[in-house]
């Protein structure tokens, strides 16, 4: 599979191509020449290149606007930076008042070459002022085009169509998806593959080219499509069949790339950022009702952020903005089934004819004769576990559920799994959470809504019932009165037992285990260096600036470890059960992340081709999915070679567990200062952490061991 670029990449590079193809063309905004090229580094190299087509402006984004109209009436081209997508509003005047309506005006078509760029969106804790989606105040304004950019289009391509039409034209830029990489060949992984569709490939469509059943149609624009594919990759395990449309442009609205995936599809969501109310997933209802509403199995649904405003704090900003879990949730409330359609019946505006009925059982509904229901059953999650831990319920026994609804969590040795319900009904559980399990049990069923009686009133019990004469009587007690909790002959010498002691949670059970077991069968050794990262956080840090993500020491210690396999085979392989060694192919990272429910040792599996930004990236999103519990067998698997983190602020040094089926475990402490001599006898400061490298000894000798953090501390110092 290609390489693919950064969209931030991707999107400099269309720049630097519009300025090399148009000697017309300027850019004006806040900070966007070089050294700065721009918040978000987009227009880097464009000032350095084009010195005197490339403006930093003052703070006005009024007057920056008011500018680019002037050049574009005298026949040049601009695209104006607006630093955060939230300050638009400041130019909405020259928008509305000059731009728009000079096109036509002035007796004759003028065309108005305007481009104005606009970083929008949360998820990055900027707070209330600088995460807004303002698309949606846009909408409707003659001879202004709205686009978006996303993963799927290309930057060059969409900005060649909002040029190509004379008129001005706005590009939202979902901040989330700067660092992010595009989709290429066709492919957004192994599973889904997408399509440009429409006369100018403006819809592409995220699908899974082997599924069969009716899909679920989720229409979502820019950083939201990524939300979208994620809620589509669960809701297929679900059961559920959905496609994800995508468009470049969103205003004037054109569904015709859409039309004909319409019919036969259960239902369609339009997703975005927006607070709800006036929004462009009205505008994308209104249309399909207009000129599909034959198509259309129902209403189209409108799922948006919360109508707050948003925080800054990661954890409140996450429960205001819309996530995968909330359009997961849309998708799996629509009802899914074959439709049957009368074409007599007339459409909410008269404009066309249909009626959908539904054929065959709903899903509600959809329940065995049986009256013992349908069986929940522990499938295998892991082929290394005999048994796992029923964590807990999701739903009260007694509630009713979808097909498809997580009822209950196990945890693994690797993960937390959410088993869905088999079917629609009322869910009984038959085994209490903290309980073992093993693969193929039945922990719960699923019954039909009239297999479960309703509630009887109990019977009123008889005055001479309320006590209970062949009972022995204790002191102090009484009708409903509860007996003591302890013996009899504790209470009367007037002494209380020891409190009962309290189970392990079942996911400090599972660290146990591992803990024992390596303890038990890895005759472990241990070897700690003092290294000077001064040069690796100088270097963490430019990355960070270069790749706008989260680049830290864990991301560059990755990337040295990864790059040290070839070198040090030894390190990465693993002992079987008939004492063979089993060198690994390429090294697979475990990264430790205690999510406070437990400790979990996701993998990195392509670590030796990431850049430090990847890196980062698949931590943060490793990090992510342990603290929503969202980490699959498939995060776990695999691991060559595990990197502990310890950096807990003054912990200088740690013996990390080297887990069964890994050679080395290397720990990474908090990083400290430290004064220290130099060369010529002065006196200088520098930044040092104490690298420990756990080791099983069957596989790996003192001096290997040694070998390897030397050559890991030369990385980290160059």
């Amino acid at each position: 599979m290609t390489r693919a670029e950064r969209v931030s990449r991707n999107l400099n590079r269309a720049l630097h191509g519009l300025f090399a193809a148009d000697e017309r063309a300027w850019l004006l905004g806040e900070d966007v020449a070089d050294p700065y090229g721009g918040a978000f580094k987009v227009t880097q190299g464009l000032s350095t290149v084009y010195p005197d087509r490339v403006l930093s402006t003052p703070l006005s984004e009024n007057g920056i606007t008011g500018v680019a109209g002037g050049l574009a009436l005298c026949g040049d081209t601009v695209v104006v930076e607006i630093m955060f997508g939230d300050f638009v509003g400041l130019a909405f005047d020259p928008i509305l008042n000059l731009l728009t309506k000079s096109v036509t005006m002035y007796g004759e078509r003028t065309p108005m070459r305007v481009v104005i760029r606009c970083p929008v969106g949360g998820g990055r804790g900027y707070g209330a002022t600088h995460s807004q989606s303002p698309q949606k105040h846009f909408i409707g304004i003659p001879h202004l085009a709205l686009y978006e950019l996303s993963p799927l289009h290309d930057a060059a391509d969409v900005l060649a169509a909002a040029l190509s039409r004379g008129e001005p034209a706005m590009l939202f830029e979902d901040k989330i998806l700067y660092t992010q990489r595009r989709y290429v060949d066709n492919r957004v992984d192994d599973r889904l593959a997408f399509e440009l569709r429409g006369g100018d490939g403006n819809w592409a469509r995220v699908h899974d080219p082997a599924a069969t059943a009716a899909p679920t149609l989720v229409i979502a624009p820019g950083g939201v499509a990524n939300r979208a594919i994620t809620a589509a990759t669960e809701a297929a395990r679900r059961g559920r069949t959905v496609e994800v449309l995508v468009p470049a442009r969103l205003y004037p609205v054109d569904v015709e790339g859409l039309l004909d995936l319409l019919d036969g599809a259960d239902g369609v969501i339009v997703a975005e950022e927006s607070t709800a109310g006036g929004t462009w997933g009205s505008e994308v209802a209104a249309r399909l009702h207009a000129e599909a509403w034959p198509l259309l199995r129902g209403p189209v649904e409108l799922v948006s952020s919360a109508d707050r405003v948003i925080p800054s704090a990661p954890h409140l900003e996450r429960a205001v903005l819309l996530g995968a879990d909330a359009i997961l949730d849309r998708i799996m409330r629509l009802p899914a089934g074959p439709v049957a359609r009368d074409r007599s019946a007339p459409s909410p505006d008269g404009s066309g004819t249909i009626a959908a009925a539904r054929t065959g059982p709903s899903p509600a509904g959809r329940v065995p004769a049986a009256q013992r229901g349908v069986a929940v059953d522990v499938p295998r999650l892991n082929p290394n576990d005999d048994s796992y831990v029923l964590l807990e319920w999701l739903v009260p026994a007694g509630a009713t559920v979808e097909a498809g609804e997580p009822v209950a969590a196990v945890e693994t040795s690797k993960a937390i799994e959410e088993l869905p319900a088999p079917d629609s009904g009322i869910l009984r559980q038959d085994v209490a959470a903290g309980a073992d399990c093993v693969p193929g049990a039945t922990i719960g069923h699923i019954l039909p809504a009239a297999a479960v009686p309703a509630p009887a009133t109990p019977p009123a019990l008889p005055a001479q019932a309320a006590s209970v004469p062949d009972a022995p009587a204790r002191a102090g007690s009484g009708p409903g009165v509860p007996a003591p909790a302890y013996p009899e002959s504790e209470a009367a010498a007037g002494t209380r037992a020891a409190p009962p002691g309290r189970p392990l949670p079942p996911a400090q059970r599972r660290i146990a285990d591992v803990v024992t077991t390596s303890h038990r069968e890895i005759p472990a050794a241990f070897t700690a260096v003092r290294v000077d990262v001064t040069a690796a956080l100088a270097y963490a840090r430019r990355a960070a600036d270069e790749a706008g993500a989260a680049v830290g020491l864990t991301e560059v210690v990755i990337a040295a470890v990864a790059a040290l396999h070839e070198r040090f085979p030894a390190l990465y392989a693993r002992l079987t059960d008939g004492g063979l060694v089993v060198d690994a192919a390429a090294p697979a990272i475990g990264v430790t992340v205690d999510a406070g429910t437990g400790l979990f040792l996701p993998v990195i599996r392509d670590a030796a081709g990431l850049d430090l930004g990847d890196l980062a990236d698949a931590v943060v999103e490793l990090r992510m999915k342990a603290l929503r519990n969202r980490l699959r067998e498939e995060d776990m698997a695999g691991m060559t070679f595990l990197v502990a983190l310890n950096d807990t602020a003054g912990v200088t040094l740690a013996r990390p567990i080297i887990p069964p089926g890994v050679t080395c475990a290397l720990s990474v402490p908090d990083v400290h200062r430290e004064v220290v001599l130099d060369g010529d006898g002065g006196v200088r400061e520098r930044m040092v952490a104490d690298l420990g490298l756990a080791y099983d000894h069957r596989l790996v000798n003192g001096a290997q061991a040694g070998a390897y953090l030397a050559a890991l501390g030369e990385a980290l110092q160059r």
